[in-house]
């Protein structure tokens, strides 16, 4: 980095910068140095305090990027690692890396940096901005494409941490455009660790109810083209071998490189890590973890610009992409963590924390839709629930004909769940459609395998495809089970027996309840009550 900044500790999470300068008017400025108290982390479940007070940003960067001065920043360190917190970038952070002596999150514009960004219908919210037509309803903490950046409402210090609220803008427009999505981050240093928690609450004036979208919660975009780790085998938490690839596709004749699309897939290990150097012969890296982290994405840009500058045009990304309904009035609370380090290290911190071996659903006030969602027609009485059980109601989707119920289906969030630990699911619902009260209605409980693609498998990728999808397109008739669901609005406990299915093999990534397989034509309006759909025998 240019005009690295001085440091004042090497033993904690300290605050540091001794002088700066005030950029395009030459004074120098001398500022008072506040150190925060050195306390320990402590790992745990975060509270989510607020300062009783806000502090001063007591440290300063002169660094120009793109013609932007980085500016005011909040800093702390360890003998590994730097991490600042940017005022002028909506408190986006950079780490810079000690061991490989460089910054690694990449600055380009306020739509790169990592973090959390945001994303809900309707598509058509950004038509009116002049280069992100389609991306739809897009809040982020950075700013937006104007390079306006987003406006921090409260920064101070609390237990260790480094707190700052930001008030989001409209990513796809250039005008200042303020969302009501209130982005509160709390980030501190441990060691070879930098941790994350985020607290997201929206107050959207729109009440419409808008389906799933693919979040990045978290993202991260690191400077250069780089070689990218992670593991979508059938042997997880096992240190198997792990997938390394650089992203590209093909190299043409012309000079030309073709990437990797930027398609999701499933991982088995909720980890992905980018090489940012070596350390003593062997490939370091920054890897990034969230609980939940199954459903991933990675791409390479502008790979032929050659940049490694936080300021250049070259990025390699990595995100966690879950489906999630952002619905108009909730709050969400999320927490992640960079580790730098070896392979060996990312895996062994991921390891150590809490995981959900098998399925285990309760739908209810205090867990909502569990990261549930409603695909292909349906609403619900969006989050937070008022009462328990989650009520759905099929609106269906026209289908090159009459608007059916066919397509609909109820998915669960990825995961990596062994099949062999589990034989029996049990669904707890209650049903009502258009068949008549007393009859049963056709349903079927299907899954997604590891390694396997849903439908979306461009075979002009055969080098993407042989990384991301090693099994293949998913049979949606081997991997099914069907059941007959009661038409009489009361609930009953449904006993399926996956393992009976020769099928149900390695790695469970997803679990969905959907419509059998004929008839095409499902009447809109039926009503489904999920709840508890998991391992343990909820009762009758």
């Amino acid at each position: 980095m240019k005009n690295v900044l001085g440091i004042l500790s090497r033993i904690g999470a300290v605050l540091f910068i001794l002088v700066a300068f005030v950029v395009g008017c030459g004074v120098k400025e001398e500022l008072v140095i506040t150190p925060l108290p050195i306390l320990p982390y402590v790992p745990g479940p975060f509270t989510f305090d607020v300062p009783a007070s806000q502090s001063q940003w007591l440290s300063n960067n002169p660094t120009v990027i793109n013609g932007r001065v980085v500016g005011r920043t909040s800093v702390q360190e360890s003998g590994t690692l730097r991490l600042e917190v940017r005022r002028d970038y909506g408190a986006s952070i950079q780490i810079y890396d000690k061991v490989t002596n460089q910054p690694l999150i990449n600055f380009k514009d306020l739509g790169r940096e990592s973090g959390m960004s945001s994303y809900a219908g309707p598509r058509s919210f950004a038509d009116d901005s002049p280069r992100w037509k389609g991306i739809g309803y897009n809040p982020l903490q950075a700013g937006d494409d104007g390079g306006n950046p987003s406006p921090i409402l409260f920064h101070g210090y609390i237990n260790g941490w480094i707190y700052t609220k930001a008030q989001c803008l409209s990513w796809p427009h250039q005008n200042a455009r303020q969302l009501p999505l209130i982005y509160e981050q709390w980030v501190r240093v441990d060691s070879n660790k930098v941790h994350v928690n985020v607290r997201l609450t929206h107050r959207r004036p729109d009440k419409t109810f808008y389906g799933p979208e693919a979040q990045e919660w978290p993202m991260m975009m690191i400077n250069g083209a780089r070689n990218v780790h992670f593991y979508n085998g059938s042997s997880p938490y096992t240190n198997d071998l792990a997938t390394v690839t650089d992203g590209i596709e093909a190299r043409n004749s012309d000079g030309t490189i073709v990437p990797h699309q930027g398609t999701s897939f499933c991982l088995t290990e909720p980890w992905q890590g980018v090489e940012i150097g070596t350390n003593q012969g062997q490939p370091r890296l920054i890897g990034l973890y969230t609980a939940g982290y199954f459903r991933a994405n990675y791409n390479m840009d502008a790979i032929q610009a050659r940049d490694n500058s936080e300021a250049g045009n070259t990025i390699t990304y990595t995100a966690n992409q879950p489906m999630v309904h952002l619905d108009s009035d909730h709050t969400w609370h999320r927490s992640y963590t960079y580790v730098l380090g070896s392979e060996q290290e990312i895996r062994q911190y991921v390891y150590a924390q809490e995981r959900q071996t098998t399925p285990d659903f309760v739908f209810n006030k205090a867990n909502g839709r569990n990261g549930w969602t409603i695909m292909d027609g349906g609403y619900d009485q969006k989050e937070p629930f008022s009462t328990d059980n989650w009520q759905v109601t099929v609106t269906g989707k026209a289908d090159n004909g009459p608007v059916t119920g066919y397509h609909t289906k109820l998915i669960s969030p990825f995961s990596s769940w062994n099949a062999r630990e589990f034989r029996t699911l049990y669904i707890r619902m209650a049903y009502t459609g258009s068949t008549g009260v007393g009859r049963e209605a056709p349903l079927r409980l299907a899954w997604l395998l590891n390694g396997q693609a849903d439908g979306v498998y461009d075979s002009q990728f055969p080098r993407q495809n042989a990384i991301r999808f090693p099994r293949g397109t998913r049979n949606s008739i081997e991997q099914s089970i069907g059941f007959m669901a009661i038409n009489d609005g009361q609930f009953h406990t449904y006993k399926i027996n996956v393992a009976d299915n020769p099928k149900w093999t390695g790695i469970i990534q997803q679990i969905e309840i959907a419509h059998a397989l004929s008839p095409a034509y499902v009447a809109p309006g039926e009503v489904i009550t999920l709840q508890y759909v998991g391992t343990q025998d909820p009762g009758q």
